[in-house]
């Protein structure tokens, strides 16, 4: 099963519809966004997603830039968020230093962590996402997904594939990489930060369907 990460969430709306569909993960960009949440702000947010999770409960997931790694480990806290998605690269903190920060205050985040971070073999996922000058992630420009999945160096079982996903091109991305996980943010949304609630609803759908297709291919194949 493809799990899912809907980030730059800002609405408690957004928040309660994306944890009742499903979402492994709820992502809050307390770093410099046009999706700018906040620690104290995505603290109110994480609550309302509690409340509409049920059964399960999804991972809150901070995502952070080029932040120290005390800053970081203090918006966890503040956040209430038990992960962290370092989005920099070689230009922010490394896994091992976060992790290190985060034990001072008690805490031991999962960490996603973009393929260039220099210790990225550490974390528990590994992200691949589109960027462009002065941006590190959330662009909505789409991966050459067949050049990753012919490069030997592409992260298998852990990745975490962003860039441009929506929902009618999510399923391709799905049969081409097979991602542990799919990290969607502008693809359904009406506005930076505000998502369209019938496109996150279709984004469900086509992942799951994506899922099902794969699952008849090893059963016939």
């Amino acid at each position: 099963m493809t799990l899912i990460k809907v980030c730059g969430l800002t609405r408690a709306e957004d928040v309660r519809l994306a944890a009742e569909l499903g979402a492994w993960a709820l992502g809050f960009v307390v770093t410099e966004s046009p999706r700018r949440v906040a620690p104290a702000a995505a603290a109110s947010l994480v609550a309302a997603a509690r409340d509409a999770s049920g059964a399960g409960s999804p991972h809150i997931v901070a995502v952070v830039t080029t932040e120290s790694p005390v800053w970081i480990a203090e918006a966890l806290e503040e956040a209430g968020a038990g992960a962290v998605q370092l989005s920099a690269g070689a230009d922010g903190p490394t896994v091992a230093q976060v992790r290190e920060a985060a034990a001072r205050l008690r805490r031991r985040p999962l960490v996603i962590a973009a393929a260039d971070t220099p210790d990225a073999s550490l974390a528990d996922f590994v992200l691949l996402d589109a960027r462009r000058s002065g941006a590190y992630g959330g662009t909505g420009e789409v991966l050459d997904w067949a050049a990753l999945a012919a490069d030997p160096v592409t992260p298998a079982a852990d990745l975490v594939l962003a860039g441009g996903l929506r929902p009618g091109n999510v399923a391709a991305a799905v049969a081409v990489l097979h991602p542990a996980v799919v990290d969607l943010s502008s693809g359904v949304e009406s506005a930076p930060g505000v998502k369209d609630h019938r496109r996150l609803r279709d984004f469900f759908a086509a992942v799951e369907q994506a899922d099902e297709g794969t699952a008849r291919r090893r059963t016939t194949g």
